[in-house]
């Protein structure tokens, strides 16, 4: 038992787990107030736009799958949004 290494690394910290741990409280790391704290933000979501939104840009789709749309539109949207 003598001859153990002595542990170095201390344990992270983990959020929103009582006000004694650290990292608690009742904002738990998101800051006090605005939109990120209070909720989750959509993945289309641009804020105040004045010119067409994204969605508007891209071409209608019609028929059954107008609300799923497949893998090309969303890989469109995503790499849309990693340019900006």
């Amino acid at each position: 038992m003598t001859n153990l290494p002595k542990v170095v690394e201390r344990s992270k910290k983990r959020r929103g787990r009582g006000i004694g741990s650290g990292k608690g409280g009742h904002t738990s790391g998101r800051g006090e107030k605005g939109q990120k704290s209070r909720g989750s933000i959509g993945v289309l979501f641009e804020g105040m736009k004045m010119k067409k939104s994204l969605l508007k840009r891209l071409p209608l789709m019609r028929g059954k799958g107008k609300f799923h749309p497949k893998k090309g539109r969303r890989e469109k949207i995503e790499s849309f949004k990693n340019k900006k």
